[in-house]
């Protein structure tokens, strides 16, 4: 009995929010496409282009997309169930509001692995291929941007580089002491990444002493650095995704960031704590399950649920961004604001078992 009623529980609230997800991730798509259309046609992709942006966009959509498809979905699912006294036949049979948290938990710890799998596998390729698509389908007359980069061999500048980051033309190279100074100046007409190492080419260096500069000309040189081809191609994005791995080896000083050390830091509790808002979501959205068909409270729980989910998603995107001005512990960043509305939705949890 129990386990079938399980079952049922599982099946009717994840079909529903399966559907939103769907329906949501449906219209950013639609939205997003319709603003750049225009470009993509401009670059000669055709539909084939569109089609092929959209599905490099999806990852990215269906991660934002699922904690809102989660609150909305069981909202709608146990408010139809509530409406037909699925619920009220349930709970006088002795399912109380504790153990059908506990029904769905397993659901919601599905959804939560593949929303972490989603935004830690599948998005940081993806977008990096969008952003290599982007790059080789640019307009002729397209400028191209200089870039920088901090790496482990120096601060370096890049006049261009070619589609899929391994090719780096007119590259600067500065190279610092212990003190802070400019220890030498490098200049190399490219930059070719080998599979392993750069090799700069054309190599022009002045290396200042105490007393003299050392000019140096060579044909070929390798340059071992933590700069990696898809590093490049996420200088020019502010905050690019990256996975749990990625973020480690920035962290860990093999890999190249644009940003400081404590953002990262934060970005890698965030990204293990990201699956709780699902868990956070059903909390909230469970008590709507208590509304009877001719009550008045209905509608109120639910006003409050989306209240609450709307203002989890806006809390946490606060925190993130006054915590990182603040400089507060990467951990109590990730965690506080699921802390905070989980405790929210339990105490309401244990008040809808008086009703």
């Amino acid at each position: 009995m129990n386990r079938a009623m399980a079952s049922y529980l599982r099946r009717r609230v994840g079909t529903q929010i399966l559907v939103l997800l769907l329906v949501i991730t449906a219209l950013m798509q639609v939205l997003e496409l319709l603003d750049v259309t225009t470009d993509v046609l401009k670059r000669d992709q055709g539909f084939i282009g569109i089609v092929y942006y959209g599905l490099l966009r999806l990852p990215a959509e269906l991660v934002m997309a699922l904690p809102p498809a989660v609150l909305l979905g069981t909202l709608m699912a146990l408010a139809n169930m509530a409406r037909n006294l699925e619920i009220a036949t349930m709970r006088t049979a002795g399912l109380s509001m504790m153990r059908l948290l506990g029904y769905l938990l397993p659901l919601a710890a599905v959804l939560a692995v593949a929303q972490f799998v989603l935004s830690d596998h599948v998005l940081p390729p993806a977008e990096n291929g969008l952003k290599e698509w982007w790059s080789a389908s640019a307009p002729a007359d397209d400028t191209p941007t200089k870039r920088w980069a901090h790496t482990s061999g120096g601060t370096v500048s890049m006049e261009s580089t070619s589609p899929d980051g391994r090719r780096l033309i007119d590259v600067r190279l500065y190279v610092r002491d212990d003190r802070g100074l400019i220890q030498s100046r490098l200049t190399a007409t490219e930059a070719q990444w080998d599979g392993q190492v750069w090799r700069f080419k054309g190599v022009n260096e002045f290396v200042y002493g105490d007393r003299r500069v050392e000019r140096i000309q060579v044909a070929e040189r390798a340059w071992d650095t933590n700069l990696r081809p898809e590093d490049v191609l996420r200088l020019d994005v502010a905050r690019p995704n990256l996975s749990t791995a990625m973020l480690a080896e920035v962290i860990a000083g093999t890999r190249t960031g644009t940003q400081p050390h404590r953002y990262y830091q934060s970005v890698l509790y965030r990204s293990y704590a990201a699956p709780l808002a699902i868990f956070v979501m059903l909390l909230l959205a469970l008590p709507t399950a208590v509304s009877l068909p001719r009550g008045t409270g209905g509608g109120s729980r639910m006003a409050m649920a989306l209240i609450l989910g709307l203002g989890f998603l806006l809390c946490d995107g606060i925190v993130a961004a006054l915590g990182l001005a603040a400089r507060w512990p990467p951990l109590v960043i990730a965690l506080a604001a699921p802390a905070l509305f989980a405790a929210i939705g339990l105490l309401q949890l244990r008040a809808s078992e008086r009703l």
